[in-house]
């Protein structure tokens, strides 16, 4: 029977150890602890934080520091010696990132998980413990992106910038282009369409056509001012002329008129 149980007890040790990452043995192997001896990773990952003691959250910062600058530069090296920083400054970046209000509490709830502590790690749009993913949607990768690229840390991003920049500029007259379209119609939107700018073209050839027949008119009226000057002083003399013969009758038909009365009076004496 006991030999049945260590048999057993072998596997269950040895499926424990699995699930301890190549960094985390690391660590705890420079510490000189029995992982075998520990078996779980959970167990593994307490001890490295008692041997650590108050270092331990600098320690933690660190390697997940680490991890954020190997997600940014886009890199896929597994130990943070690779990254070409040593390990002052490794740690100078961590307790940088420390010094920020509200990366320590963020941290410490990222890396609540002891398959996520003391190791790298990749990240996503979503966290996937089980593949040592975690989400970059933290505060704490954000403080750390933060303090990696004020450091000059990944050259790449400030090129991909000016690149960007640079771009956006040459494309400057596509863009007003575009601009002019979409202003286009939004005016559609609010009721304005191609027929009525039409129309306001038409109205405004109207306006200068009437501007014209106003011009013209004022030409032509000066002619038809002389024109008529000459055409009443013609109907002037004309009724000068009617008026004296009026004249001429009246003074006829009076004479007429008296000599008739005195011929009347002569009549009744004789």
């Amino acid at each position: 029977m006991t030999e049945m149980n260590d048999n057993n007890s072998a596997p269950q040790a040895n499926k424990a150890s699995v699930a301890i990452h190549p960094n985390q043995n690391a660590v705890a192997v420079a510490l000189e602890l029995d992982v075998e001896a520990l078996g779980s990773v959970e167990l593994v990952v307490g001890a490295i934080e008692s041997k650590f003691g108050a270092a331990a959250e600098e320690q933690a910062a660190r390697w997940f520091v680490m991890s954020v600058l190997r997600h940014l530069r886009k890199a896929k090296w597994t130990d943070p010696n690779e990254s070409g920083l040593n390990d002052t400054k490794q740690m100078n970046l961590a307790k940088d990132c420390l010094a920020i209000e509200g990366f320590s509490v963020s941290l410490r709830t990222v890396t609540k998980d002891a398959r996520s502590k003391f190791r790298m790690v990749g990240f996503a749009s979503t966290k996937k413990l089980e593949r040592g993913v975690l989400a970059r949607s933290t505060k704490a990768y954000k403080i750390a992106s933060y303090v990696i690229l004020e450091a000059g840390l990944v050259e790449q991003q400030a090129e991909k910038k000016t690149t960007a920049k640079k771009k956006k500029k040459s494309q400057r007259p596509e863009l007003e282009e575009i601009e002019k379209t979409v202003v286009g119609r939004r005016a559609k939107r609010r009721g304005y369409f191609e027929d009525e700018f039409m129309n306001v073209a038409d109205t405004a050839e109207v306006i200068a056509d009437k501007k014209q027949a106003v011009s013209m008119s004022e030409e032509e009226f000066a002619n038809l001012d002389v024109a008529l000057s000459k055409k009443n002083s013609e109907m002037i003399q004309q009724n000068w002329s009617d008026q004296r013969d009026e004249e001429r009758w009246s003074r006829l038909l009076g004479l007429l008129a008296g000599l008739g009365f005195f011929a009347f009076v002569a009549l009744l004496f004789l």
